[in-house]
């Protein structure tokens, strides 16, 4: 069977996607055709990023996958509407300068984009 080497990137702007991310990345990384580099989960819209707070329902899980190597990024802008403290995020939640900036960003570094 032929493995593909890649890297992926999940795009999140609203809550109720922010699960359902979860269990897509644990799909993907589940696949045994593919070699997976890097996953990254990138939230741009304030809503979506509060479900990424220590205390979320979704909070074990994101700690889960940061375990297994998923980054996670906030867009900073983003984080302002609705307010959401960038201190109550999960530990290892990296904050990013603007979200289509790093879209653009991994897009240059070939990785496949998926908006949920």
């Amino acid at each position: 069977m032929r493995h593909f080497r890649m890297k992926t990137v999940f795009h999140v702007s609203t809550p109720e996607v922010a699960e359902r991310a979860v269990s897509k990345v644990e799909n993907l990384l589940a696949d045994e055709t593919l070699e997976i580099d890097t996953v990254a989960v990138l939230f741009d819209a304030g809503r979506a990023i509060a479900t990424l707070e220590r205390d979320s329902d979704i909070a074990d899980d994101v700690r889960k996958l940061l375990d297994w190597g998923v980054e996670y990024k906030a867009c900073s802008n983003a984080i302002r509407s609705p307010a959401v403290d960038e201190s109550n995020l999960v530990a290892g939640v990296e904050t990013v300068s603007s979200g289509v900036g790093e879209l653009t960003r991994l897009q240059t570094r070939e990785y496949a984009y998926i908006r949920l």
